[in-house]
């Protein structure tokens, strides 16, 4: 789907939006705004990595950068061109939250492109933020269930946060990346840059310093959990298999007795009326000094 936002008094710009770009769309964009298709080419890779390409003779910029999922831990890239004096947008229709931003910053005048793109990125490192917030939450939550007693419920758990945590920490590197090099458009380029545009850049790295910050610590945290519930389950599996050995030795006992009494030789009280009750009083005895020696070795 295209979306026009045209230029008016308080834009000097035209942004066009393109979710969920389609290879008719493709070609609608080169017939109308002459866009190279060598452009178009990956901005519905899904799989787009994060970073700033500039064209040769500064004739275009190509910003790519990483966009929360609703209801997922995952990403998808959202690509920005600058072409011939206008801004190109390419999202996803999942992509609700960037999809509304734009939305909503358009109600807000600009001069500048830079100022603009900058401004729908600061709230998306920010969710990325809240995401890593709720992440640790949840991190931390286990945690205090690991002390009451652990289950394989909160091991599941476990896995899933670290599963979200390898996504996340990705598109934050992604992102840290490419928000690097966005200083590189007013070098190398044409593209406007001004004081503003500066300190929301400066904004930005500050936010996806945050970001990483956190994200790496949730990765820690997730890893030490991991090694501690390792550590807890080997010690229950040591424990199970002492607690089946120890048995094993006690429950051999009384065959050995009675396969002694059931041989035909001659043994003290086997021919008396009380052969069968001397048996069990003398397994009983034998069972008794088994666990006494196995609990003076700590083996129960």
């Amino acid at each position: 789907m295209i979306k026009t936002y045209a230029v008016d008094q308080k834009h000097k710009f035209d942004l066009t939006l393109v979710q969920d770009c389609s290879d008719a769309e493709k070609l609608q964009l080169e017939d109308t705004f002459n866009i190279p298709p060598a452009l178009l080419e990956y901005v519905d890779d899904k799989d787009e990595p994060a970073r700033i390409e500039i064209g040769t003779d500064s004739e275009y910029v190509l910003m790519v950068f990483w966009a929360p999922m609703k209801e997922t831990s995952h990403s998808e890239p959202v690509s920005v061109i600058f072409y011939d004096e206008k801004l190109f947008l390419f999202t996803s229709s999942e992509m609700a939250f960037v999809n509304h931003t734009i939305d909503s910053l358009w109600n807000h005048a600009y001069d500048k492109r830079v100022a603009f793109i900058l401004d729908l990125i600061l709230p998306i490192v920010r969710k990325y933020i809240g995401r890593a917030s709720r992440l640790e939450y949840r991190a931390d939550q286990i945690q205090g269930d690991l002390s009451i007693r652990s289950r394989m419920k909160h091991l599941d758990d476990l896995t899933l946060v670290n599963q979200d945590a390898i996504y996340l920490r990705s598109a934050i590197q992604e992102n840290s990346s490419s928000f690097a090099e966005i200083k590189s458009i007013s070098q190398d380029t044409d593209v406007p840059f001004d004081k503003k545009c500066y300190r929301k850049l400066h904004n930005i790295q500050l936010e996806i310093n945050q970001a990483s910050r956190m994200i790496s610590l949730i990765s820690e945290s997730v890893e030490q959990l991991s090694n501690t519930y390792d550590r807890l389950i080997n010690n229950n599996l040591n424990d199970i298999m002492r607690f089946l050995t120890v048995w094993s030795l006690l429950l051999a006992v009384p065959p050995i007795v009675s396969g002694f009494y059931g041989m035909n030789m001659h043994l003290p009280l086997a021919k008396g009326s009380l052969a069968w009750l001397a048996s069990l009083v003398l397994t009983g005895i034998l069972m008794l000094g088994l666990l006494i020696y196995l609990h003076n070795h700590h083996s129960v």
